[in-house]
């Protein structure tokens, strides 16, 4: 059979459903009759692939399969596959290269492709004899779903395809087992006397989650999630959560400070932004890290590692600890209600806690930006339905929320106006596949949270720096032009109104909000 027939008998015999991409001329051969094996999702632009593969991937627990175009499409997606490295998320990443006769020459299309996604992808190889197509497939599919996770790049000369190859042969790995020595771990927990459970990203498998349950009512612990989490793996609404962490050092110090031990699970010890002197980590604490990912073990700042499966790991605690007949803590109480309308549009805060109780159901993708901690203080998640992006870049939230969809999710993006002006093409996609996604439009006319720094670094100096106010967009002529019909709310009335017109199939909501700053951490 010719390559590209193994490599798609590997698709189906994978279980493999969706290949994300956008076409070039140098995927053409291995594109032919690919819809016999797998469905093919286009996005309109590469770095929209790549997140709407990785918000499928977290939306499923499964390995998302990408088709990329050449130097120039790699090179569109490298900020996405950032975030999808940051997210630990398991892509299987090909990449067309130019046909091998000229490559020498250096042709149209031709790059160093290896070079390129080499820092932003867990793993990446050339594969230049159609035999090892069905190995080098098979390979990067374990390594993308080995911890820790994350996405692995093939790269495929176009004139391979046409090559004999043999059939795919797949194989079984099994994950590594809980780490050694919890025993000693477990006595700890057991003489603590106000514990803290910080939860990451890496306790979002279900089996993680349940023993992270368990573990925290044994110990009547408090239960953070970690600063800027891509997921929040404890119901938010149950009595021990306290929240997400802040990502400033002196916040962190003052949090932390009451619980004489702190396991993280899952997470870094800990991810920090912006810079502030001093340690995370308050005297009289002792932090102890649970994590699956060597170099995530190798630099914590923290007393104790434990390196192995953290599901496996939390299970073993949970089993083992001795219960500490403590009352649970109660719940702090709520801050009273933000008055709905600021002098410029609607109240910020107002505005988070009516989306948090109308998303509540949703699968949420969180890219709010200056908006993100007050939505995350009041919004209710159970079994994991939410996801962040750990990177720090924009346009992630659109096309993630439609992979969840297609993920079998009704999805959310809540996004700032400036972030979605990076991936509006994912309305297309969203419209294409009549996938269930609310686009939430947050819009405060500008890049509010980089005013916030700004005024931070140079009191009084913010006004100065160029670039952060952005106004003049219709963003329901933007969506009528996918054809994704839209609502625009400024008061509070239109706002209710606008939430209720949410249901099947996707929907714009624009709520312009007052711009006036607020304190963001």
């Amino acid at each position: 059979m010719k390559a590209r027939e193994s490599a798609h008998r590997w698709l189906q015999e994978r279980g493999i459903s969706f290949v994300f991409g956008n076409p070039g001329s140098t995927e053409l051969p291995f594109l032919l009759e690919l819809e016999k094996a797998s469905r093919y999702v286009l996005a309109l632009h590469e770095g929209v692939v790549v997140a709407m593969a990785e918000g499928y991937a977290q939306a499923s627990g499964k390995v998302a399969f990408v088709n990329l175009h050449a130097a120039p499409g790699l090179g569109n997606a490298v900020g996405a596959l950032h975030t999808a490295l940051k997210n630990r998320s398991p892509l299987l990443v090909t990449v067309g290269h130019q046909d091998r006769r000229h490559l020498f020459r250096e042709p149209l299309l031709s790059g160093p492709l290896s070079e390129m996604a080499r820092p932003v992808a867990k793993a990446v190889w050339e594969v230049h004899r159609s035999e090892d197509v069905p190995e080098a497939l098979e390979r990067a599919y374990h390594l993308a779903l080995t911890p820790p996770r994350g996405p692995v790049v093939v790269v495929f000369p176009m004139d391979l395809w046409e090559e004999e190859a043999p059939p795919p042969r797949l194989k079984t790995v099994l994950p590594p087992g809980a780490p050694q020595g919890l025993e000693a771990l477990a006595n700890a927990l057991s003489r603590t006397q106000n514990p803290a459970l910080i939860l990451g990203g890496g306790a979002q498998p279900p089996a993680a989650r349940k023993a992270a349950l368990r573990l925290a009512e044994a110990l009547a612990a408090a239960v953070f999630s970690d600063p800027i989490s891509p997921r929040h793996p404890f119901p938010t609404g149950h009595p021990l959560y306290r929240g997400v962490l802040p990502p400033v050092a002196a916040q962190l110090r003052n949090l932390l400070a009451p619980h004489d031990l702190v396991l993280v699970a899952g997470a870094p010890c800990f991810l920090l932004y912006p810079y502030t002197p001093g340690s995370p980590i308050p005297e009289g604490s002792h932090v102890v890290l649970l994590t699956d990912d060597p170099a995530e073990a190798a630099r914590a700042e923290a007393h104790e590692v434990y390196l192995g499966d953290v599901a496996e790991g939390l299970r073993f605690l949970a089993e083992t600890v001795r219960p500490s007949g403590r009352p649970w803590p109660s719940r702090p109480t709520e801050a009273p209600a933000p008055p709905p309308s600021g002098s410029q549009g609607l109240n910020p805060l107002y505005a988070a806690k009516c989306l948090a109780q109308a998303l509540k159901d949703r699968f949420v993708v969180d890219e709010a930006i200056s908006l993100s901690p007050p939505l995350r203080r009041t919004l209710r998640v159970d079994e994991g339905r939410y996801l962040h992006s750990t990177s720090g870049g924009l346009g992630f939230a659109p096309a993630a929320a439609v992979g969840a969809a297609l993920a079998g999710e009704a999805a959310a993006a809540v996004v700032g106006d400036g972030a979605f002006l990076f991936a509006p093409q994912a309305l297309y996609t969203a419209k294409a596949h009549g996938l269930d996604v609310a686009f939430i439009v947050l819009n405060n006319r500008g890049y509010r949270i980089l005013q916030g720094f700004a005024e931070g670094l140079y009191p009084g100096q913010g006004q100065r720096v160029p670039g952060l106010f952005l106004d003049g967009v219709d963003f329901l002529l933007l969506a009528q032009a996918f054809g994704v019909p839209g609502w625009r709310a400024d008061t509070p009335e239109s706002l209710e109104e606008g939430l209720a017109h949410m249901g099947r199939g996707p929907f714009l909501l624009e709520i312009r909000l007052d711009p006036t700053p607020h304190r963001v951490f």
